[in-house]
């Protein structure tokens, strides 16, 4: 008997480098125009975005305001027994980079203080913008909240993530 694969939506390559796009677009830049955006934060947001519990227990630690999620974004097997390999598995970050700079939809900058810091091509921006339907509506209004972290260092942001791993979801 042949059996059927089960496919991870979240192990999506597709899925993934949607959301990678909506994080890029919605967070590379401050409302004054700064980039911000280096490859740990980019790898600690899409961590946060994927995981809503866990992003309204970090914005709970910052004390920020926390969104109203569904339940069925609540049940999950990420949410019951949060997986940290994701915030340390730089390869997978790195290869949608690759991807996505392939395409020609990912501008990058040195800046000596900070490294390398990413935001979207004009090109990157038009495709994110295209990203509204189906699970990505959800992904944008996490990303929206996820905003209020934007300002915070990724030391910061890894202490807020250790305390409420410790805390438990």
């Amino acid at each position: 008997m042949n059996k059927l694969p089960y496919i991870q939506p979240e192990r999506e390559i597709h899925y993934n480098l949607g959301t990678l796009l909506l994080i890029l677009e919605k967070l590379a830049q401050t409302s004054r125009k700064k980039k911000v955006l280096t490859i740990d934060k980019i790898q600690t947001f899409h961590f946060l975005v994927t995981r809503p519990a866990f992003l309204n227990k970090v914005l709970m630690l910052a004390n920020k305001r926390q969104i109203a999620i569904d339940d069925v974004d609540y049940y999950t097997v990420d949410t019951l027994s949060v997986n940290v390999d994701e915030l340390f598995d730089r390869e997978r970050l790195l290869a949608m980079i690759k991807i996505l700079s392939s395409k020609e939809y990912l501008a990058a900058e040195y800046s000596k203080s900070e490294g390398f810091l990413f935001d979207l091509t004009d090109t990157g921006k038009s495709i994110s913008r295209k990203l509204k339907d189906g699970h990505f509506r959800k992904i944008t209004l996490f990303i929206e909240q996820l905003s209020l972290l934007q300002s915070h260092s990724p030391s910061k942001l890894n202490g807020y993530i250790n305390t409420a791993l410790k805390q438990g979801v």
